[in-house]
């Protein structure tokens, strides 16, 4: 969990410190939230069990029990 909270806490300091590559991200947000809302709610429907399958993949692999 500290490992994924510090990825968060990284790419949100990379994100403060520069403002070109900020804008970017923010304009990928935006063109992409444009195509869900041509196809809502299914879209959002997908993306939510996207990642849950991811995070639920992602958690499966990471667990010591393995």
């Amino acid at each position: 969990m500290a490992r994924v909270l510090a990825w968060f806490a990284m790419a949100g300091g990379f994100l403060a410190i520069s403002p070109k590559l900020r804008d970017n991200i923010m304009a990928c947000f935006a063109q992409a939230n444009s195509g869900l809302e041509m196809y809502s709610p299914y879209s959002y429907i997908g993306v939510a069990v996207g990642v849950l399958a991811l995070a639920v993949l992602f958690f499966s692999k990471s667990s010591p029990n393995r």
